[in-house]
């Protein structure tokens, strides 16, 4: 055994619901109880010797086989520690800019325009998540590369200990920008394969967005891969899934359209509930989920920032917002009203697949029927098989 132990630089204590050890490159999330906490900050200080070694040699046993401790000195960073609200926010979505080099039929914001949120807004922003415990932030635009100010973005990035996951269509996800990014994860959309594809996005998206994912790869990032459904892309599935899998990405998700945004104006697009359910109860696949609050439907760890710098339960409230940033990120979590499973019509007539599916998106659920407690149909389809449907009505 060796005579002094570090945390390893991607490790850090968060303190939500439950104490936990957080992995920002592997999103893994692990609880800890008192013991563990106390040998944990021990490790953060750098301070873990002599008889320490003997109190935690259980411990040290297990996080040399998870590779959460080495005996190399470690360059870390020293976030606060420090209660979150409860519920936590978890996840936050930084739409950074509303420019775009595309122009998708499908795209939930809708006009493109030239409005970035201000680097220093974005630095300020960050700082508070991490404060608030927060995990992982979701970097979106519009396309974010297109933000005037995206290398001084990239440049701090580093120094937030939080997950940073760059959503992008790939365009512009060049070799030299690859080279300097700091995020541990890309997500890149493909919605089906050529022509279907680029009956959303665009002549010449398919082989680019392709080649991006490839690049992305070979470079060692972790890639995801999103893919919504629509009427151009429904008999894809089976080769896009062999696609996709072969390609060697973290996750593949799959998801129905929401009409709303760019949609309004392309409505041949829209896939009725019935068959978009079957498809995503069928494909798609993903890393297991953190434990969740209980008792709460969808949102319940997540807030959303928009280029205007206005804050929203997500991404489709942008005309419904909470505020502004500059009323700080805690009080704009404490605005949020969260919703109860109890409330949804899903509770009051018992299904069983509620803790499963949290009652689905409540934006999509409201949009489908004009009523907040309604059912998302697509989540229901996609949790019953199609023959028992109708009986549960």
């Amino acid at each position: 055994m060796s005579s002094k132990y570090y945390l390893k630089e991607n490790f850090f204590i968060k303190l939500i619901e439950f104490p936990s050890l957080y992995n920002i490159k592997t999103d893994e999330l692990y609880s800890i109880d008192e013991k563990a906490m106390k040998f944990l900050i021990k490790l953060t200080q750098q301070s873990l010797e002599g008889n320490d070694l003997i109190d935690f040699s259980d411990l040290i046993n297990f996080c040399l086989q998870e590779d959460i401790i080495t005996e190399k000195p470690q360059e870390r960073l020293n976030p606060k520690i420090r209660q979150s609200p409860i519920p936590s926010l978890r996840y936050l979505e930084l739409q950074i800019t509303k420019r775009c080099n595309l122009k998708c039929k499908h795209c939930f914001v809708g006009k493109r325009e030239n409005i970035d949120l201000p680097a220093d807004k974005i630095s300020k922003l960050l700082k508070e998540f991490e404060d608030l415990q927060g995990l992982r932030v979701l970097i979106t635009g519009g396309e974010p590369l297109l933000h005037k100010e995206f290398d001084r973005i990239n440049d701090f990035l580093s120094k937030y200990a939080i997950r940073k996951i760059l959503f992008t269509n790939g365009l512009l996800l060049t070799e030299n920008r690859l080279k300097s990014l700091n995020v541990e994860e890309i997500q890149i959309s493909l919605d089906g394969m050529k022509e279907a594809h680029e009956s959303l996005r665009g002549i010449g998206t398919f082989h680019k967005a392709l080649s991006a994912i490839q690049r992305a790869l070979d470079k060692g990032f972790q890639v995801s891969v999103a893919t919504v459904i629509h009427k151009k892309n429904l008999t894809d599935f089976e080769k896009l899934e062999e696609l996709v899998k072969n390609l060697g990405v973290r996750e593949w998700n799959v998801d129905a359209l929401t009409m709303t945004g760019n949609l309004r104006f392309n409505q041949e697009f829209f896939v009725e509930p019935v068959v978009a359910g079957k498809i995503m109860r069928q494909y798609g696949f993903a890393k297991q989920q953190h434990p969740r609050a209980e008792g709460y439907a969808c949102g319940v760890h997540l807030l959303a920032i928009f280029a205007s710098g206005k804050a929203g339960f997500c991404s489709f409230y942008e005309e419904e917002p909470l505020g502004d940033m500059d009323e700080g990120l805690e009080n704009l979590w404490s605005k949020k009203r969260q919703i109860l499973l109890t409330e949804l019509e899903c509770s009051r007539i018992k299904c069983p697949f509620l803790n499963e599916c949290f009652g689905g998106c409540r934006y999509r659920a409201f949009s489908l029927s004009n009523k907040s407690d309604s059912r998302d149909f697509f989540k229901c389809y996609q949790m019953l098989p199609h023959n028992n449907f109708k009986n549960s009505l």
